[in-house]
This record gives structure tokens, sequence and C-alpha cells, in this order.
């Protein structure tokens, strides 16, 4: 795609995902009739309530209060409509069952319209058996397909799971992405060549992730080579050079955005570069303030793909940040490991001296 044509800042909106989780006793769950469901609104704005189904009510995480709502909805949908079995899904009725496929679709349609140009799915624990997420992925592709405007993103750490989106996909909004290739599967490249899609390429190597910008650099230069010798468009290729939490290597902020650099000076504007975000922000308070200062510094490195909440993130608003304002600069300092141990950030949101996230 010629750059005049390219939107500025590629969203790949990632909330179509069954790792995905409410507190039961957040504003997403409520007791109807002594029983606990899910509230939602449907595609239309109108309120809605999911009921939850049998293996989610007596799974290990409901009992720890928290209710993996994707998985939910892909469980009643999938009883609903007879691709798995009653044992894996519980009893459906065919209420709840639409109620699952138009969760789903609200979930997807949301992020659509707050700005999403792909739509990140993925299945991975609805179950352990491979072959019940290659059922899961097919009809999730169809369904959504038939509800949204913008192409699906099929994310799995099973390549036959991709395989099987790839081939339910009709692809009406255009080709899909594959999230992702990296050193550890590069035959995941030879899927999107065939279907000439676009690819997140994961800096990740097969002994880990790399700490240093060096590893990482190395490794998606070595990602990306391979997809061009495959005819993948570099357009079409969206580099991950890997955001992990800053409340776990107070240094992890500065190794991505010096990665973004350098890759950015190697290979020029073309390629887009891209990466979990929102990651960066595990463990921290305010973490709408931590992510919107970390997307304005990951802006200005060369970052113009993100695989983030396009209910939550804002590219325009995180580029007008005030970067003289307090919260901004004590952000910043955590992210850029100069408050290596959060220590200042820490005192002002004790002090209430932080914007609320």
């Amino acid at each position: 795609m010629p750059m005049a044509e390219r939107v500025p800042f590629v969203i790949i909106g990632e909330n179509v995902h069954a790792t995905r989780s409410f507190a039961r006793q957040g504003k997403n769950v409520a007791t109807v009739d002594g029983i606990e469901v899910v509230v939602f609104r449907d595609a239309s704005g109108a309120e809605r309530t999911c009921p939850i189904a049998s293996p989610v009510a007596e799974s290990s995480e409901f009992a720890k209060n928290k209710v993996k709502h994707i998985r939910n909805a892909l469980l009643l949908g999938l009883g609903g409509d007879g691709v798995l079995e009653t044992k894996l899904t519980g009893d459906v009725s065919p209420e709840a069952a639409q109620a699952g496929r138009d969760y789903l679709i609200a979930a997807a349609i949301r992020q659509q319209r707050n700005g999403a140009h792909y739509l990140d799915v993925n299945v991975d624990e609805i179950s352990p058996d491979e072959g019940v997420r290659v059922l899961a992925m097919a009809w999730l592709v169809r369904l959504l397909e038939g509800a949204v405007a913008v192409p699906l993103s099929l994310d799995s750490s099973s390549l036959p799971v991709l395989v099987a989106g790839f081939a339910a996909s009709k692809a009406p909004c255009g080709p899909l992405m594959l999230n992702s290739a990296s050193a550890e599967r590069p035959e995941a490249l030879d899927l999107v060549a065939a279907h000439h899609g676009a690819v997140v390429l994961s800096a990740a190597g097969t002994g880990g992730l790399p700490s240093t910008v060096d590893g990482r650099v190395a490794n998606a230069n070595a990602i990306y080579a391979e997809a061009l010798a495959r005819g993948i468009a570099p357009a079409d290729c969206h580099v991950d050079l890997l955001v992990l939490p800053v409340g776990v290597d107070a240094q992890s902020g500065n190794t991505f955005l010096g990665s973004v650099r350098r890759f950015r000076e190697e290979h020029g504007a073309e390629v887009r570069l891209t990466g979990g975000l929102s990651n960066v922000s595990f463990g921290l308070p305010n973490r709408r303030l931590v992510n919107d200062a970390f997307l304005a510094l990951a802006l200005d490195a060369g970052v113009d793909s993100g695989i983030v909440d396009p209910n939550v993130a804002d590219p325009a608003r995180a580029a007008a940040l005030d970067r003289d304002a307090k919260p901004f600069r004590l952000a910043a300092n955590v992210l850029t490991g100069q408050d290596e141990y959060a220590v200042e950030y820490m005192t002002a949101h004790r002090a209430g001296e932080l914007a609320e996230s």
C-alpha cells in the first residue's frame, strides 16, 4: 500500500481474546433472579445479559472471583450452534447461545467504532485440546466476518488453529493478519504469503525474549528477512520489538524504545513497528496515565502500530499530552528507568497527584 494511502497509526484491537476477565464484584457482572450474569450492551446499544456457562462457573478463575467473559461467550455460542459437545460447553439454551453470539459481535464492533483497523482474535484458553481450539477459531472467524467491517488478526500459539482460521475466512474486508511469526515458527510466514496477508513479526528468539537492544533487533532483522524472502511486502510487516512490564525490569521501556529507533533507522519508513503497548504498565497504579505516556514516547521513537485496546488507547490524545506536566514526567521517568523502582511515582500516587486512570 502506498505510504500516502496508509493510516497514520494502525490499531490492532486486542479484546476478542479468551484470556480476558472481569471481576465478579465489578460493574460488568450482576445477579439477576439469584443468577450471576455478564451485563453488556449489544451492537444496537440495548442493555443485555449473558448467562455464565457451567464450565466457566466451575473454573478455578471463577472461584477466584474472575469471569473469563470472552471464553464464556464462546462456549455459549459454540454449544448452541452444536459445534462442540454438551460435555464441553454445558447445556446451552437457544437464548443463551444468541446472547453469546451477540456478546462477541458487540465486543468486536465496539473496537471497530473506536478506531481498530484489525481485530485480534484468540481462542486458545477455551480448551487445552487443540482440536477444540481449531473448531472454535473457524467458528469465530465466520461469526465476526459476518458482522464487522475491518479484517481480523488471528492470534494463537498453535499453527493448526491459525490454519483453520485462515481456511474459514472469506476475507470480506481485506486480507487477514497473523499474530505472530517468530524464529520459533517461521513456517507461519508461508500461511501469510499464501493468503497475501499482513503479519506481526515477533523479536522473540528460540532462546526466549532478549533483554538488550542488540538482541531484539538481531532477532527482528532475521524474521523480517524471512518475511521479505516470501514476498510479503514491508508495509504488511508489523515488527513487534517486545513490550515488557517496567515493574519487572526497570529498563524494559528503554530497551523497547531503543529497539524501535534502531530498527526504524535501519529499515526506513515503510515497515510497521508495533507492540503490546499496555504490557508496560502491569502492576502499576494509574495504568491509563502510564500507557498514554508510553504511547507518546513510542510514537516519538517511531512506532506506528499497536496491539492495544482502542476503547482506551488514543494515539491522538497521547501525542497531545503536556510533556511538562508533573504526571507525565513522573510516568516517563518510570518508563525510561530514571525512577528505577517507581519510588517517586508511587509517592505521587499515594498523595493523589496523578491523573486518574
